[in-house]
């Protein structure tokens, strides 16, 4: 079964003064040569103290000033410029996200010693035609973007940009590890984790175990993951009688049989993704799901026509298909038609930030609609051989490209769709057969998202069994990293912000009474779940684990421990869901709400430094995990969870007047979080973003209440706490995808944007008009 639907759904789930905003939610008209100077003064005087108009702005030979003139671009840069006076030289983050390299054609003589400096910075983007636009008019709204990237360059003054100030030394110092796509907290917590579980399992290599022990199986495991020669000697032996059946289909229904023998064997389907998880409106059930064909790149990369994309995608499918045994020529034709099929599928998909919200993905449809919807395939027959077919009925995830995807399985298209089924077979299995295959990847990763450099065999091998094997190693990393000291006191933490969000609930003005105990009600049902289970999953004991010599392989053993995991989720279609099954490993470092169970959950992999740490300061925790647990709990109020009861039913609990409010207050965290400069030319998309940002809010108002009622609060250790967690730094590539696909608002967004609307962040560092982050009483957003 397919589990990307399932993550989706966990994502576990300003208008300043124009002077020197950064964040101005609409375009202002061109600004003349005084408004310049006018925000130059206030936005450069702490970096030059006791800057001046004659400084920073030069007139004619008669000395005219020209002060009411539109400014030419090159004018409004080259006082900019002036204002700022010497530049840092970029290093580690802003190294990785400038823009470099650029030789402007059409900057003036007089004006080029200024440019070169700012575009040496990496704070000057071009036209394509690779002009800077010398003599266009800029708005203020353009002309502060370009103040907050120098800003950001110089990172010395917090009332400018926060989170930048906080971080600035670990920023410069930065590294992305190799064959990694970011740095930062969570990498490095991670990591950290990493490092523990490679020791348990080093602990165990070369030793003689009982066979069936778990030593046994991590041990094996690992040293099939590890063994590359014969791994290597095998090359696409594992998956080529897959292979040779799909090749052989001569019509539609042979390829369809193939692809049920590939699915019953191995658990793996690459025509038909369906999941098995709690039915969103009676979620006490689990419940068939059906998403469609998937595609391999991104809706916008396919939809734009993103030119990068779509040659390194071609050229790794052409890879994979060559290494599978297509002559070159012929694999890049078919790769090119894969993508076409694969853009026809993502033009109609849902948008992201769609795929949570329950009025678009519940889509049920009766066995036999669902079978009529497949014209050409026996879909009865199908669900049949996969063993769901006790389903009453299927949830068709995202409608059009279900459709679409029938469309397509005809017989006109079989040779396109055989390819299409190779290519998500070798994509599926590649990591585990020949170096050939893991390397093609390595190479897409590298030209699309800009990873650069490779993991050791030693790191992969690692990756996968800590993957793989989870389900004992995360018993042996509990019982050795987390204490139960650290359980009490987050479970303490848990039970305190649930009180203070109560609170907040009854203390609103825009929600009625009514609507009010509706929600109360799901905060004192929700499930919390902290450290580790109270009760181990054990499908790993149902599985063999044999090493190379014994007739085992990395294949076969991933796909044995796969098809336990697969055979256990379809025997429980139809039945009662286990809510005290847990849907993340013990060690990953992240929290999670399940809209369906209206559980939170915080693995011990989380609950570390320099998230939590039992000796810090009780505000640094709250600005760290506390703010964490607050956000988890305020998606059981975003605009996706929101609509969910508390015993996780999609169900409507709000008066229609309340969720009017609800849907306006929405709509100004929409437009506050929306089109602030993420990285040069690239923007945040609010309505993307919202259901995070409506918990990044809720979770800091909760938080920041409980550290109020302290005596003496430290404000300074909360905030200073809450803007280290998120430090994070990655490739310019990748930052632009996340743009457009992350339902969570970039790292300094999520820092600067939000605290912003809190009164004790001006109280503790005298943030005034003027500020890169002061923002209007009456433009601050709030919601929970």
């Amino acid at each position: 079964m397919k589990k990307k639907f399932l993550s989706l759904l966990m994502s576990i789930i300003m208008v300043l003064s124009v002077s020197v905003s950064v964040y101005a939610d609409e375009t202002s008209p061109p600004a003349t040569r005084g408004e310049i100077v006018k925000t130059l003064l206030m936005a450069a005087d702490a970096y030059q103290p006791g800057i001046n108009k004659e400084t920073i702005m030069q007139g004619s030979k008669n000395e005219d000033l020209r002060e009411n003139e539109p400014a030419k671009k090159v004018e409004a840069l080259v006082m900019l410029s002036r204002a700022f006076g010497k530049l840092p030289e970029p290093v580690g983050n802003d190294l990785r996200s400038g823009t470099f390299g650029v030789e402007f054609t059409d900057v003036p003589a007089w004006a080029k010693k200024d440019i070169d400096k700012l575009a040496k910075a990496g704070v000057l983007t071009g036209k394509p035609d690779g002009t800077l636009g010398a003599n266009d008019p800029i708005t203020i709204d353009e002309f502060q973007n370009i103040i907050a990237r120098v800003w950001s360059l110089k990172g010395s003054h917090l009332n400018d940009d926060f989170y930048e100030a906080i971080n600035k030394e670990w920023l410069n110092k930065s590294t992305i590890p190799t064959g990694e796509i970011m740095g930062g907290g969570f990498p490095e917590l991670q990591k950290q984790n990493t490092d523990k579980i490679e020791k348990i399992i080093n602990e165990l290599v070369g030793k003689q175990f009982e066979e069936g022990t778990k030593e046994q199986k991590i041990a094996d495991f690992y040293s099939t993951a590890l063994d590359t020669k014969n791994r290597n000697k095998q090359g696409i032996e594992p998956i080529q009688k897959y292979v040779k059946a799909i090749d052989g289909a001569k019509t539609l229904d042979e390829l369809v049989q193939a692809d049920l023998t590939l699915e019953k064997e191995l658990g793996l389907s690459s025509l038909f993704s369906f999941a098995i998880m709690n039915d969103a409106k009676n979620s006490s059930e689990n419940a068939l799901y059906y998403s469609g064909l998937t595609t391999g790149l991104d809706k916008n990369s396919f939809v734009t026509e993103d030119a990068k994309a779509k040659k390194a995608y071609i050229q790794y499918m052409t890879r994979l298909l060559v290494a599978s045994g297509e002559e070159k020529s012929a694999a890049n034709a078919l790769a090119e038609k894969v993508y076409d099929m694969e853009k026809s599928l993502a033009s109609v998909s849902l948008e992201p930030h769609e795929a949570g919200d329950v009025n678009k993905y519940y889509n049920p449809y009766t066995i036999e609609k669902f079978d009529d919807m497949f014209k050409t395939v026996d879909m009865k027959q199908v669900l049949k051989s996969m063993k769901v077919d006790s389903a009453d009925k299927v949830i068709v995830t995202d409608v059009k490209l279900a459709q679409k995807g029938a469309e397509l399985l005809t017989e006109t298209n079989l040779n396109v769709l055989k390819a299409y089924s190779k290519l998500q077979l070798l994509k599926e299995t590649g990591s585990l057969l020949s170096t050939e295959f893991r390397d093609a990847a390595i190479e897409f990763s590298a030209t699309l998202y800009g990873v650069t450099g490779e993991k050791t065999d030693q790191e992969i091998a690692v990756a996968m069994t800590t993957g793989t094997m989870g389900g004992y190693l995360e018993q042996m990393f509990a019982e050795k990293h987390f204490s139960p000291e650290a359980k009490k006191d987050v479970e303490q933490m848990v039970e305190k912000l649930i009180t203070t969000y109560e609170e907040r609930i009854k203390s609103l003005d825009w929600m009625s009474e009514t609507t009010k105990a509706k929600a109360i009600k799901k905060l004192h049902t929700m499930i919390v779940k902290i450290g580790y289970p109270d009760k181990w999953d054990t499908t790993l004991d149902q599985v063999a684990i044999k090493t190379y010599d014994e007739g085992g392989s990395l294949f076969s053993n991933t796909y044995t421990v796969n098809k336990a995991y697969i055979d256990n989720a379809k025997a429980k279609l139809g039945k009662l869901v286990d809510r005290t099954k847990w849907a993340t490993s013990v060690y990953t470092v992240n929290a999670f709400y399940n809209t369906f169970n209206n559980e939170i959950t915080f693995p011990a992999g989380i609950l570390q430094a320099p998230f939590y740490d039992i000796n810090a300061k009780p505000e640094a925790n709250y600005g760290a995990i506390g703010m964490v647990i607050g956000h988890e709990i305020s998606h059981a109020f975003d605009n996706n969870g929101s609509a969910y009861d508390e015993n996780g039913n999609a169900n409507n609990w709000w008066t229609e007047e309340d969720f009017k409010k609800f849907k306006e207050k929405n709509q100004e965290l929409i437009e506050f979080y929306n089109e602030i400069e993420i990285i040069p030319g690239v923007l945040s998309d609010g309505q993307l973003t919202l259901s995070e940002n409506v918990a990044d809010l809720g979770g800091m108002a909760a938080s920041l209440q409980v550290v109020s009622k302290m005596s003496n609060p430290d404000y300074k250790a909360y905030f200073e706490s809450n803007a280290e967690i998120w430090k994070s730094t990655t490739t310019k590539e990748f930052a632009a995808l996340l743009s457009k696909n992350d339902v969570h608002s970039a790292a300094k967004i999520r820092v600067n944007r939000t605290i912003v609307n809190f009164q004790q962040f001006y109280d503790t560092y005298g943030i005034k008009p003027g500020d890169g982050m002061y923002v209007a009483p009456e433009d601050r957003v709030s919601i929970w």
